[in-house]
């Protein structure tokens, strides 16, 4: 998405700090925004721009299990694992969306604002959420979750901060980008390496 006035985009940015500080862990991050740790009883959803709103939500078993049907069987190596999660994080939005009043939300930040909208603190956050719950269901076997990265505008040439879930490869150390912020609720996330990503590689939609 590109938004044509540079003072509108500026002051958008304040509005919905689409970018956090680091916070030196991932129990520090959600400690921050007032999320405790997910478990399958129950986890937390961030919304209102920044998290500024943390919703609990439960799931029923059917839709538990429509979330594990679609992640499938383990993984056999970290390629297809993240193809798993791409898939199984978009399924977690189409399902978390309705009882939050997410279901609405589009890609990026500028383009709508208001009720129903998230920025890129939200939906990295949630994101992350979605991930540490897979990783606590035993189904993350090649990647570690970590706390969201921050992306700087004078690194990405891009016109503001942006912020996205991160999984690091187990075997050998590799960092990616699970990014759901450039998409409609209940599209699969774009996961890319996280220096392609620091330097705004696959940004079509900004």
């Amino acid at each position: 998405m590109k938004l044509s006035n540079p003072a509108l985009a500026f002051s958008l940015l304040l509005l919905t700090g689409c970018a956090d500080q680091l916070y030196g862990s991932l129990p520090l991050y959600l400690e921050s925004k007032n999320m405790p740790a997910p478990t399958a009883q129950s986890f937390p959803h961030c919304q209102n721009y920044g998290c500024r709103v943390v919703k609990n939500v439960e799931l029923s078993q059917d839709q538990w299990n429509t979330l594990y049907q679609t992640f499938g069987s383990k993984a056999k190596d970290a390629e297809e694992e993240r193809e798993k999660i791409t898939k199984t994080i978009a399924a977690f939005e189409k399902i978390v969306g309705p009882i939050t009043g997410t279901d609405v939300d589009i890609n990026g930040t500028f383009e709508k604002t208001g009720e129903g909208q998230l920025d890129c603190v939200d939906e990295s956050s949630n994101t992350t959420i979605y991930l540490m719950l897979l990783k606590n269901a035993d189904l993350l076997v090649f990647h570690d979750i970590e706390q969201p990265h921050v992306r700087y505008p004078i690194i990405s040439g891009r016109g503001w901060m942006h912020q996205t879930a991160v999984i690091t490869e187990t075997k050998t150390g590799a960092q990616y980008a699970v990014d759901s912020w450039f998409g409609d609720n209940g599209t699969p996330p774009r996961i890319i390496p996280l220096e392609g990503w620091e330097n705004g590689q696959n940004d079509a939609a900004d």
